[in-house]
């Protein structure tokens, strides 16, 4: 069995996820036998490699949302026309200018590879970049303070956050991060009301599987006052 496979498993059985850790990694070439055909957006793809269990590599080719290309560092689009899209086919921010300046706060994409592999993290023979959790708020708050085990320092968070952008966010701070899953995507209703997303590196993963006999967020008993 491989490490990522044993880690995936006692991390579902821990904190009881319905949805096994799914893993990202960027690469110049596409994993043979993963899923190329299809066409999706990156938060479809997520929700395709949970509850069907394959690996799919994502392209400019065949991911189907500009935002989710512009995020991924598949395709960049200017910062303008991802404010564009956000004051005006959404209406997050009351003007263009709004959304602008918004924008410019948050971490710019890089280019990391020409493609996006997602797939079930215990299916990865290699380090993925980063670890997708779906998770509801009480086994969030658990994961989190597993990996909090050694030092915790706080977190930034971009309100108005897609699940793509959470992707660059991630790697660009190097610590976890907390998507609430905007309204607009839940409107397509793959995702339940209570649902989360934890989004961290590999490293952090790790550690909080490896604290899990230690913290109290964990299997540890906790002390009971006298």
């Amino acid at each position: 069995m491989s490490r990522f496979r044993e880690a995936s498993e006692k991390i579902v059985e821990v904190l009881g996820l319905e949805w096994v850790p799914v893993a990202g990694k960027f690469s110049d070439s596409a994993v043979e036998g993963a899923d190329s055909s299809r066409k999706l957006s990156v938060c479809e793809a997520l929700d395709v490699v949970r509850r069907e269990n394959v690996v799919v590599n994502l392209s400019k080719e065949n991911c189907t949302c500009a935002g989710g290309r512009h995020f991924t560092g598949l395709e960049f689009l200017p910062q303008e026309a991802v404010a564009a899209v956000l004051a005006g086919r959404h209406k997050v921010y009351e003007s263009l200018k709004v959304a602008v300046a918004s924008v410019k706060k948050q971490p710019r994409p890089v280019k990391r590879g020409r493609f996006l592999v997602l797939g079930p993290l215990g299916k990865f023979e290699s380090d993925p970049d980063l670890v997708f959790l779906f998770v509801n708020p009480a086994q969030a708050d658990r994961f989190l303070g597993l990996v909090s085990f050694e030092g915790a320092g706080p977190f930034t968070y971009y309100p108005a956050s897609n699940i793509c952008s959470t992707i660059t966010n991630t790697l660009a701070k190097g610590q976890p991060e907390i998507n609430f899953i905007s309204f607009f995507e839940r409107r397509e209703r793959r995702w339940s009301p209570n649902e989360l997303i934890v989004a961290l590196p590999l490293k952090d993963f790790e550690a909080a599987v490896g604290n899990i006999l230690k913290s109290g967020f964990g299997t540890a008993q906790s002390e009971t006052p006298k």
